[in-house]
């Protein structure tokens, strides 16, 4: 929709002539009280004229009569007031209540029809509310939208819309997973005969303070590897996070869902990226059997760092030890390096054993030298930055303490902020 050049033209001229009747001669005035006058003048016309346009539409779109979900005609049998809360404040409206004498339903069909619940906020500013909600603290967050917006709205309110947003994540990925276990489904989509060539997978946790405990939230992240104009080093692309407060179990359950959805199982080539917690491999292994695994890279260098830190001799030394193992490591001469290690034990102590479990356990997913030449990825820090979005900035505040459906909540929608499925989630439904 969109209003009339012509229309706004003439709101401008009488704006401007109201304007100019009260400027007094000599007067300098003011940029800050103009501004401030024109925001508000517009936001009084906008939430005058929105109530008025609601329930012209309810008379034009819904009118006398209307079908009712049992497809028999049902009636209006009067209009009722309400307010919803909008972008422009308060907003009151009038519109039909009918009823249907076949089965009795009574509805309102421009509630329905336009997702209007009264008392709460219009899907618009939910958007806008549950945006600043993932963004800072609600009780932040409502001085925010004070600032902005020039509505007044509670803590309370803003976590609540914030929360929504995460049911309705909640609600799209539980589509996922009944379609990632149906097998009607799955064989449909085999039929295809477009198939991704590669496609990344990584997967990640981080601690978070629920109210009685710290629990591990954990995230999935899928995306592309491309490369920017003029740089060498590959960047992950296309990224999108899906987040949970779930058990492992549960968690891989999601992980499948999300796989299907974004065909990461129907790739000619699978690949995980990740550090090398056993549960993580673990759910991989189970779900992606044929998967290239690889432990990160950066996570791996680490246990050298370490027992370089307690290498025995000069800084220099150090240094100079360190960028040898690093090379070996980089060539995956993870043999070489372990040989190393097991020398160092007596000198070098739980560092070098540290080591020497890690790189036990993941020698085959740290063969880096024939993952560079397949031209994998070898960097796990797309869903490290997603945990740090996520949980860090967001969910692990200073003071904060979470009851475990409000973090789980609010960790969905602001995954649905990061990966660029903001509108696809804020446009369902109320999940209430």
């Amino acid at each position: 929709m969109k209003f009339s050049t012509s229309t706004m033209k003439e709101i401008q001229k009488l704006l401007v002539a109201d304007f100019a009747n009260q400027i007094e001669p000599d007067s300098k005035g003011s940029l800050r009280e103009i501004e401030q006058s024109l925001r508000t003048s517009l936001q009084a016309i906008g939430q005058a004229s929105m109530g008025e346009m609601l329930s012209i539409l309810d008379e034009q779109s819904c009118g006398p009569h209307k079908t009712c979900v049992c497809q028999s005609q049902g009636q209006r049998i009067s209009r009722r007031a309400a307010q919803v809360l909008s972008v422009f404040g308060w907003v009151t409206y009038t519109r039909s209540y009918s009823h249907c004498q076949s089965c009795g339903r009574r509805w309102l069909p421009l509630d329905e029809q336009q997702q209007l619940r009264p008392g709460r906020a219009t899907p618009t500013l939910t958007g806008l509310l549950g945006l600043a909600g993932i963004t800072v603290s609600f009780e932040e967050a409502r001085h925010h939208i004070q600032q902005y917006l020039q509505v007044g709205v509670s803590a309370n309110t803003i976590r609540q819309e914030t929360q929504e947003i995460g049911e309705r994540q909640t609600q799209r990925e539980q589509v996922w997973l009944e379609q990632s276990q149906n097998l009607s489904y799955l064989q449909q989509r085999e039929r295809q005969t477009k198939r991704p060539q590669r496609v990344y997978g990584s997967i990640d946790g981080a601690f978070v303070p629920l109210e009685k405990e710290w629990k591990e939230a954990k995230l999935v992240s899928w995306y592309q590897v491309g490369s920017h104009y003029g740089r060498l080093e590959p960047h992950a692309e296309e990224i999108v996070y899906y987040a949970s407060l779930e058990e492992a179990a549960s968690f891989g359950e999601l992980v499948w869902g999300t796989a299907v959805q974004h065909q990461a199982d129907r790739a000619k080539e699978l690949v995980f990226v990740c550090d090398g917690a056993a549960w993580i491999w673990k759910l991989v292994q189970h779900y992606f059997p044929k998967a290239v695994q690889i432990v990160d890279w950066y996570h791996a260098s680490q246990y050298l760092s370490a027992v370089a830190e307690a290498y025995p001799g000069s800084k220099a030394q150090q240094v100079a030890w360190l960028d040898e193992m690093k090379t070996l490591l980089w060539e995956g001469q993870i043999a070489a390096i372990l040989q190393e290690c097991k020398g160092l034990l007596q000198t070098v102590g739980t560092a070098a054993q540290k080591l020497i479990t890690y790189y036990t356990n993941n020698q085959e997913r740290m063969r880096y030298a024939d993952f560079k030449h397949a031209g994998y990825f070898i960097g796990s820090g797309t869903v490290e930055s997603g945990c740090k979005q996520l949980f860090t900035m967001r969910l692990k505040r200073s003071g904060a303490r979470w009851a475990q459906a409000g973090a789980a909540a609010v960790a969905k929608a602001r995954s649905a902020w990061l990966s660029n499925q903001w509108k696809n989630v804020t446009s369902l439904p109320s999940a209430f």
